[in-house]
C-alpha cells in the first residue's frame, strides 16, 4: 500500500466510499458532526457520482474544520472497495473505520470504541450487532448473523486460527468491514487492502485482518446505524461474469494470505475445509446470477467458465456448479442459497 503519511496527526480516520447518495450523505455527515469524540478526520472519496452527492459533501466541508477531505475518482469502479482504498492512502489516523455513505454513527460511537481500542491494545475492534432498519421507515432493531457471539465486556477473539475460522463458516462473526476498528499500522504492514473485485471485497478485507491480529477484541457496543434500501450497490445484481471472476480474484487473495501462516502449514485440512466453504457458499450466488438472473443456456455457462477458470480448477467448480443448477431448476436447491 502506498503512504502518503508518516505518523498519526487524529485519533480515528472515517473513511467514506460515496456513489449517488445525495438523499443520505447528510445525514452520514451530521452524524459524524454529532460525535462527542473530536479527534477525527473524515476521507469522502467520491466515485464519479451523477448527483449531487460530492457538491454536498463540498458544502459541508466547512463545519468540520479543516477535518473533511474529498477526493474523486478519475472513473467509476463500480463497487466500494477502490475508494476505500484509496482513501487508505491518505488515511493519518491510528485508526480506521468505515461508514457507507447512506449509513451513520450513534453520536457515542467514535468515543466508545476509540477508548476500547486504547485501553485493550487491540488491532482489530470488532462490533458484532447493529441498528438496522428500511429506508423510509421506523423500524430500527438491533440485528446481526444468526449465531453472532455475544459479550458483555469487551473480549479477545481465541487466538488459535482454525477456532476462529470455525466460528466465522458456522456465522458466528460478522463479516463487514464497517462497523469495526482497525489500527492503521496494523493494516498497512499486513498490506490489507480490498481486492479487485465488485462483490465480497468486505468479507476478503475483513478475513485477511482476521487471519493477521494478535490483539482481535470483541464488543457488545452497538453503534453503527445500517440504512436497508434497493438502490445501494450491496443490492443491485451483478454481471455474471463479473460474479464469477469475483469469486475466483477473491479466494486468490486469501488463499495467499493462508498461505503464509504456519498455522495452515500443519493443519492443511483447515485450510481446504474453508475454501471449500467459501467456494461452495458463493457458487451458489453465482449459479443464481448465470442460471435464473441472466437465464443462461448451459453451453454459454461452459463457455464462461472455460475462460474464467483454467488449469485443475475447472472440472471439479464446473461438476459441482451443475449440480447446483440442476438442483434449482427443480427446487430442490435449500432455502438459504435461493434467497441470495
Amino acid at each position: 500500500m502506498a503512504k502518503k503519511n508518516i505518523g498519526n496527526s487524529c485519533g480515528v480516520s472515517v473513511i467514506v466510499a460515496l456513489y449517488n447518495a445525495e438523499n443520505y450523505i447528510g445525514a452520514c455527515l451530521d452524524s459524524l458532526l454529532a460525535q462527542t469524540f473530536k479527534d477525527f478526520e473524515v476521507i469522502v472519496v467520491d466515485d464519479c457520482s451523477t448527483d449531487n452527492s460530492a457538491a454536498l459533501v463540498e458544502e459541508f466541508a466547512p463545519k468540520f474544520e479543516g477535518r473533511l477531505k474529498l477526493f474523486k475518482s478519475k472513473k467509476n469502479s463500480g463497487y466500494p472497495g477502490a475508494p476505500r482504498n484509496t482513501a487508505l492512502k491518505f488515511a493519518r489516523g491510528k485508526y480506521l473505520t468505515f461508514l457507507d455513505s447512506d449509513d451513520f454513527f450513534t453520536p457515542t460511537a467514535l468515543e466508545e470504541i476509540y477508548k476500547i481500542a486504547e485501553e485493550t491494545g487491540a488491532e482489530v475492534v470488532h462490533a458484532g450487532y447493529h441498528y438496522r432498519f428500511t429506508d423510509g421507515e421506523d423500524n430500527s432493531e438491533v440485528h446481526s448473523w444468526p449465531h453472532e457471539v455475544a459479550v458483555d465486556a469487551p473480549t479477545p477473539e481465541p487466538e488459535n486460527l482454525g477456532e476462529r475460522i470455525n466460528r466465522l463458516v458456522n456465522f458466528k462473526t460478522l463479516w463487514w468491514a464497517c462497523n469495526k476498528f482497525f489500527r492503521r499500522d496494523f493494516i498497512e504492514k499486513n498490506n490489507i487492502t480490498f481486492p479487485n473485485a465488485t462483490t465480497w471485497e468486505d468479507f476478503t478485507f475483513f478475513f485477511c485482518s482476521l487471519l493477521r491480529a494478535k490483539n482481535y477484541i470483541r464488543v457488545p457496543n452497538v453503534f453503527y446505524n445500517y440504512r436497508v434500501r434497493k438502490g445501494s450497490l450491496s443490492h443491485k445484481g451483478r454481471d455474471a461474469v463479473e460474479i464469477t471472476r469475483n469469486l475466483l480474484e477473491t479466494f486468490k487473495v486469501m488463499d495467499k494470505f493462508i498461505q503464509a501462516e504456519e498455522y495452515f502449514a500443519k493443519n492443511p485440512q483447515v485450510r481446504w475445509a474453508f475454501l471449500d466453504w467459501y467456494a461452495q457458499n458463493r457458487l451458489k450466488n453465482v449459479c443464481n446470477g448465470l442460471y435464473k438472473v441472466s437465464k443462461l443456456e448451459p453451453w454459454q455457462i461452459d463457455r464462461i467458465f472455460r475462460k474464467v477458470f483454467t488449469g485443475e480448477i475447472y472440472p471439479p467448480l464446473v461438476s459441482y456448479f451443475f449440480t447446483l443448477m440442476t438442483q434449482l431448476k427443480y427446487k430442490t436447491l435449500p432455502p438459504d442459497a435461493k434467497s441470495k
